[in-house]
């Protein structure tokens, strides 16, 4: 019996001391507020008109070329000196137009500013930035996109050889915390296929 009343006065003062924990803290000392979250959401801004491939031409290191040079540094002798140099050539390459652009905000819908966005692409190809930092605006960019192939638009019919060729390309936009975010374009060249031309009446 002594020990049923020594359980349920146990009980009783627990009790009492949970209630006590749980009573409005308003008056006392401020609890500290939770930590914010660093997990951000990416989202792709698509383009109204979409995405399209478009050519444009930049320099790009062309290999070395072997230069010959007379020497007359020796009187009336002429010799040869043979160099090596990089020449830059102006190379043709398929772009993404317009440049991807990604939207990264917190849970509460701020803007996730100072937090970096790292980007990678899918298949090979290159871009101008692999990492951004979030703007005033929220928003971040790899800048320009250069795809590693296109498709020719129309594709070939039977007999003709098949194409092997990459119809879309990612760009993917990571948070270190949080949502990524993947932007996709169809690698078709031209993009549109022009009208065929009307047959000359006879």
């Amino acid at each position: 019996m002594l020990h049923r009343i020594v359980s349920r006065t146990v009980v009783v003062l627990a009790a009492t001391a949970f209630l006590a924990s749980c009573e409005d803290n308003t008056t006392g000392t401020p609890l500290t507020p939770p930590p914010a979250s660093t997990a951000v959401y990416v989202t792709e801004l698509v383009p109204d008109s979409g995405y399209a491939i478009d050519t444009a031409t930049i320099p790009l290191p062309g290999g070395p070329d072997t230069t010959i040079t007379a020497d007359t540094t020796v009187a009336g002798v002429d010799t040869t000196i043979i160099a090596d140099t990089v020449v830059v050539v102006d190379t043709l390459v398929y772009v993404v137009t317009p440049d991807p652009v990604f939207e990264v905000k917190y849970p509460d819908g701020t803007a996730a500013v100072g937090q970096v966005i790292t980007f990678n692409l899918s298949l090979p190809g290159l871009i101008e930035a692999t990492k951004d930092t979030v703007d005033a605006a929220g928003l971040v960019s790899p800048g320009r996109w250069l795809v590693a192939q296109v498709c020719p638009n129309p594709l070939p019919e039977p007999p003709e050889e098949p194409v092997f060729c990459r119809p879309t390309q990612t760009v993917i936009a990571t948070p270190v915390a949080g949502n990524a975010a993947v932007a996709t374009v169809n690698t078709q060249f031209p993009a549109e296929v022009p009208e065929p031309a009307a047959r000359a009446s006879r």
